[in-house]
C-alpha cells in the first residue's frame, strides 16, 4: 500500500555492518546511504494538514543522525505497546496524563476482567471504573472505555482488528480520532505501533528533547509542537525516532537535571552550545 511508504529498516542487522558503525562513529550523514535525503515522511504532515517548512532539509538530516544514534543505543523497544490495534486503542486511552506504572496496571486488570470486546461493551460503568480506579481514573475515563468498545463493535463487527488494518492512513486517522478520548497524538500512536504507518506522534519526552536540541522553540503547546516537528522527520524513520526519543527522554534528557555529559546527541544540542 502506498500509504505505508517504505518498510522500517532492520537496525539490529544493520548495526552489525562495519560501514554503518564507522559512519556513526564519524558522524557522517549515513542517512543518504539508506534513503533519499529529499524524501520526507509526509503521511503525518498530510493527515494534520501541515505545510512544508522552509529550510527543513538541514533538520531532516540532523534528525536522521539522531535516529541512527538512538537506534544504536536503545534498539527498538515496544515500550509496552501492542501489535493488536484494538488492545492498543485501550492502552493508549488509559495512558493519557497517567503514570506509566499505574496505567499498565489498570490495563491488565481491565483485560483480565473483560477479555472480549463484546463483554467490555456490555459492562456497566461501575465495573469498568473498579478496574481502572487503581490508576486514579474515574467515571469519565470509564465511560470512554465502554463507549469506545461499543463503537468498535458496532462499526467494525466481530473482527475490528482486521478492519482497522485494512484502512488507509486517512481513514484510520479519521476513524480513530472519532472515538471517545482518542485525540490526534493517541491516533498516531495506534497507527505507528499497531498499523505500521510511518507516522510521528509527539509526546512530552519527544517534545522536551527536541526543544533542547533547538528544533522547536520552548513553550509550545503540544498540538503546536506536533505540527512544527512533523515536516522535519525523515522518511521511514518515524518509529525509530519516536521510540528512541522517548527512551532518551526517560533515561538521559530528563525533565530535571538532564545527564548531558554521557548524552549521545549532546554535540547536536543547542542546550550545550
Amino acid at each position: 500500500m502506498l500509504a505505508r511508504l517504505v518498510a522500517p529498516i532492520n537496525w539490529r542487522g544493520a548495526l552489525h555492518c562495519n560501514w554503518f558503525l564507522s559512519s556513526l562513529a564519524s558522524r557522517e550523514w549515513c542517512f543518504s546511504k539508506l534513503y533519499r535525503e529529499s524524501c520526507l515522511s509526509d503521511i503525518t504532515r498530510r493527515l494534520l494538514k501541515v505545510q512544508k517548512r522552509a529550510r527543513a532539509s538541514s533538520w531532516t538530516r540532523k534528525m536522521s543522525i539522531v535516529a541512527d544514534r538512538l537506534a544504536a543505543t536503545y534498539g527498538a523497544p515496544t515500550l509496552g505497546n501492542f501489535r493488536d490495534p484494538v488492545k492498543e486503542v485501550f492502552f493508549i486511552l488509559l495512558s493519557a496524563r497517567t503514570d506509566e506504572t499505574l496505567y499498565v496496571r489498570a490495563f491488565r486488570k481491565l483485560f483480565r476482567r473483560f477479555s472480549k470486546i463484546a463483554a467490555l461493551a456490555k459492562a456497566n460503568l461501575a465495573e469498568i471504573e473498579q478496574c481502572i480506579f487503581v490508576a486514579g481514573l474515574g467515571k469519565k475515563r470509564a465511560r470512554h472505555v465502554r463507549d469506545t468498545a461499543r463503537r468498535l463493535q458496532h462499526d467494525l463487527g466481530v473482527r475490528p482488528q482486521k478492519e482497522l488494518r485494512a484502512m488507509s492512513a486517512r481513514r484510520a486517522y479519521d476513524y480513530l480520532t472519532s472515538l471517545p478520548g482518542i485525540g490526534p497524538k493517541s491516533a498516531l500512536c495506534v497507527m505507528m505501533y499497531s498499523l505500521d504507518f510511518d507516522v510521528f506522534p509527539v509526546d512530552a519526552n519527544v517534545q522536551r528533547v527536541l526543544e533542547r536540541m533547538g528544533a522547536i522553540r520552548k513553550g509550545l503547546k503540544h498540538y503546536q509542537a506536533q505540527r512544527r516537528l512533523v515536516p522535519l522527520v525523515p522518511n521511514g524513520r518515524s518509529k525509530y525516532l519516536h521510540v528512541g526519543l522517548v527512551m532518551h527522554g526517560r533515561t538521559t534528557c530528563t525533565p530535571r537535571r538532564p545527564k548531558c555529559e554521557p548524552c549521545i546527541i549532546s554535540d547536536l544540542c543547542s542546550k550545550r552550545m
